[in-house]
């Protein structure tokens, strides 16, 4: 069977390294590199090189799917585990929330840290979600954290991050995430040795060796479904296929086909998604022992922010430091529509508020903007078919309600892979 999959993601790779065991596969990718938003610089830095992604990607003990994909590529020997701290920029000042003590100095009244510790803890650790698929995530944060730990975490976290009210949040998407990413309190981290770039190689390896086709810089221009296959059209030509995948959001998708089923592009135009602006910026000096710092104030353009090199211990020399600032956002929102010289110097003007001579110290920065970086799961939200005649979908689109990271990505991939070929097992 020849099979085309569109995008070189983690989706789009992990679906092309098992169907090339059997398969004619070929992947289409638009970019240069492989990853998707998993790609890397390569940064020079005191006469050396460095890979480094270009957003932040973080293993979690758990995340089954990256660890296996790792151990699969034969990459085992440089997984390592590591014990980081977080924070909250709160007031003006980056607080502490990784130790019992950090939690207990936070400034918010004893209650409402007791409320937030039973959340965290008890509440947000459902198995089943259905008692609360009818909540948005403001109403059941207020039923079981209280309405000040709404007010001071919870509403801002969700701006930060989705851009939307939490009234607009389905409640069992805010909890599996919060599942998810709870454990980061605990410090349950993990991170690859020589960067995430070495399992985007070794899948790419993989899939040569299986007699796959990978072609980098083509742009598919129109996908056609017909009775007897699917035609891709891109500048070089017209390629036919028995079946395709597309691993790239439902809009663009649309884009592309051609005579899309009604219910198909019902069911896709409803897909929104936030935009993202990450700044990658490589500074002389130590500013703070911080893995990962949330943005709780209210005059920040910044989301959050994540120090790359405690982590990846090997992904800077000592006495520098790789930040990442993001923001998550609507594309009609103003920081969108600037260019990125004038978001760098509001990204390092905000940064030096808190963390003096940041802006002076900086060695290399570049801005990533991806458009479509995180799908919106609505009160409500359904996820688009697997298949709809010879085309096949899967991504981060379709994860609902799971959260948005490296394991999820992979697992959409090895799931149509299966759908497939009938495989439950790949």
């Amino acid at each position: 069977m020849k099979i085309a999959i569109l995008g070189g993601g983690l989706t789009g790779l992990s679906a092309a390294e098992i169907l090339s065991r059997n398969h004619d596969v070929t992947i289409y990718e638009c970019d240069s590199q492989l990853g998707g938003m998993a790609a890397s610089y390569l940064i020079p830095i005191e006469g050396k090189s460095y890979h480094v992604t270009k957003t932040y990607h973080h293993l979690l003990i758990g995340d089954d799917a990256t660890i296996n994909a790792i151990s699969n590529c034969g990459l085992n020997a440089d997984l390592n585990k590591k014990k980081v701290f977080q924070g909250f920029l709160y007031q003006g000042k980056v607080h502490g929330f990784s130790t019992p003590m950090e939690i207990l100095s936070f400034p918010i009244p004893i209650i409402d840290k007791i409320k937030l510790a039973k959340f965290t803890l008890i509440d947000a650790k459902k198995k089943d979600w259905s008692s609360i698929e009818h909540l948005n995530a403001k109403q059941w944060i207020e039923m079981t954290a209280g309405k000040n730990n709404y007010d001071v975490f919870f509403e801002k976290l969700v701006q930060n991050k989705f851009h939307c009210s939490p009234e607009e949040i389905s409640a069992p998407w805010l909890g599996t995430r919060f599942v998810k990413e709870s454990s980061s309190f605990l410090k349950k981290f993990m991170w690859l040795k020589g960067g995430i770039i070495q399992l985007i190689n070794g899948y790419e390896k993989k899939i040569r060796a299986n007699g796959g086709m990978i072609r980098k810089n083509l742009a598919v221009e129109s996908v056609s479904d017909t009775n007897n296959g699917v035609k891709v059209t891109h500048k070089e030509g017209e390629d036919s296929f028995d079946c395709l995948i597309s691993t790239v959001s439902p809009e663009i998708f649309l884009k592309l086909a051609q005579n899309v089923p009604p219910e198909l592009k019902e069911t896709a135009e409803k897909v929104r998604y936030l935009s993202c602006i990450c700044a990658t910026v490589v500074v002389k000096g130590i500013f703070t022992d911080r893995y990962w710092i949330n943005v709780l104030d209210r005059n920040m353009h910044i989301s959050a922010l994540f120090q790359h090199s405690v982590l990846y211990e090997d992904s800077a020399p000592e006495g520098v430091s790789i930040f990442y600032i993001s923001t998550y956002l609507m594309r009609d929102e103003e920081l969108w529509s600037m260019d990125d010289e004038s978001v760098m110097d509001i990204y390092l003007s905000e940064v030096n508020m808190f963390f003096p001579g940041f802006k002076a110290n900086v060695l290399w920065m570049n801005i990533a903007r991806f458009r479509d970086a995180e799908a919106i799961y609505e009160p409500g939200y359904k996820n688009i078919k697997e298949n709809y005649g010879n085309l096949y979908f899967a991504g981060i689109y379709k994860i609902f309600p799971k959260i948005r990271n490296m394991a999820s990505a992979i697992e959409e991939g090895e799931k149509i892979a299966g759908y497939i070929t009938g495989e439950k097992n790949v």
